[in-house]
């Protein structure tokens, strides 16, 4: 799918938290759209682990338009 963004985007890691087999990361990141307009965006992905493999993967990416928090 493209939503007319320059691939690839910069995603740098937050924080990441385990529990049983489920595991949680939180990241932050840009991406150069081809207007030449730097997007930036929260993501989260949800891992579930099986045997020491990934057995679900969930992810969310939410545009950031005023801070951090919004």
């Amino acid at each position: 799918m493209h939503f007319g963004q320059e691939l690839p985007p910069r995603a740098r890691g937050r924080r990441m938290v385990e529990e049983d087999d489920v595991v949680m990361a939180e990241l932050g990141g840009t991406v150069k759209r081809e207007t030449g307009e730097v997007m930036r965006m929260s993501m989260a992905e949800v891992f579930r682990m099986r045997d020491g493999k990934i057995s679900e993967r969930r992810a969310w990416v939410i545009e950031l338009k005023e801070n951090d928090f919004r």
